[in-house]
């Protein structure tokens, strides 16, 4: 009902009242509505199950923001910034510790690739993350420690469910919007975001416990080792990335990663003119690998470059 209400305020707002302006808008506005609708009940009900709490929302890095920017001074002289918007971070209590977590809004199921970050395609998440953990001294008056990073998929989801009643239904819709993406390899951190993860199998985070503590194998867990290692890597590509940016690179060198290329979304397509029939045109292949390989190079890059300094 609060859905339906804040959208039908909001309409008249959106671009020149685009969503009154047909049938067909009316429609989508409704369907807005749906979804708003589905996913705040949603996020309430996991709320009631975790013991982490939003400590920021909308929470802006930057100059004149709550929090400051991410600044680097590149080999070559140039100072950078990077500034930006997270939608959402949570805190919680462990003991004296405190827990900081990313939860990021998508409109399409996502997950966190560690071959992504690696080539540098996915460094959102990572980035948010660094932002905070580095900043919470001054943002909340105490270091943290990072508890994950989050993708919560925004939808209205069609339901396939095996067992009839209103109750299998409400749990088959549950588990449709479990999170995606990285979690600290820590029983207890785990337990705070799902209360019932001890139990059973969680339908809220990509996290399950056995009998005697430890995760499944298919768990999306780190050690706090790694997370620091994927903090340390992520900086390092920042910096790579900034250097070539700066120094006016600009070679036409798409990716492929399995089926995804770049250039399908590509604002500068109608310019670029990449064409596969030319001689000199051609996909650079990057490979996905496994992610312990992935996070072996992480941890040998970063040692090697702190080596270095």
């Amino acid at each position: 009902e609060l859905s339906g209400q804040i959208v039908e305020q909001l309409a008249p707002k959106l671009q020149n009242e685009i969503l009154l302006s047909s049938n067909r808008y009316h429609y989508i506005m409704r369907k807005l509505s749906q979804v708003v609708g589905r996913a705040s009940s949603v996020l309430g009900q996991q709320a009631k199950k975790s013991g982490f709490q939003p400590a920021g929302l909308e929470l802006g890095f930057g100059p004149n923001q709550e929090l400051p920017p991410i600044e680097f001074t590149l080999k070559n002289g140039v100072k950078i910034q990077l500034i930006g918007r997270v939608d959402r971070v949570d805190q919680a209590l462990n003991g004296e510790e405190l827990l900081l977590r990313i939860i990021d809004y998508k409109s399409s199921g996502t997950s966190l690739d560690l071959s992504e970050v690696y080539f540098g395609l996915a460094l959102q998440m990572l980035t948010y993350l660094d932002v905070v953990i580095t900043n919470a001294n001054i943002w909340l008056g105490r270091d943290a420690t990072a508890a994950g990073m989050l993708y919560f998929h925004v939808h209205n989801p069609m339901l396939q469910a095996s067992a009839p009643g209103q109750a299998a239904l409400q749990q088959e819709l549950f588990k449709k919007f479990k999170m995606k993406g990285l979690l600290l390899a820590d029983k207890d951190v785990v337990s705070l975001m799902d209360h019932d993860i001890e139990k059973k199998k969680s339908d809220i985070i990509p996290a399950a416990l056995k009998k005697d503590g430890s995760f499944y194998k298919n768990s999306s867990v780190l050690s706090t080792d790694d997370f620091q290692a994927l903090r340390s890597f992520t900086r390092q590509t920042i910096q790579t990335i900034g250097t070539e940016i700066s120094d006016g690179r600009i070679d036409i060198d798409p990716y492929k990663m399995k089926d995804r290329i770049p250039c399908t979304f590509c604002s500068y397509r109608s310019f670029c003119q990449f064409d596969q029939a030319m001689e000199d045109n051609d996909y650079r292949p990057i490979t996905v690998q496994d992610d312990e390989t992935i996070l072996r190079r992480m941890r040998e890059e970063a040692n090697g470059n702190d080596d270095n300094e």
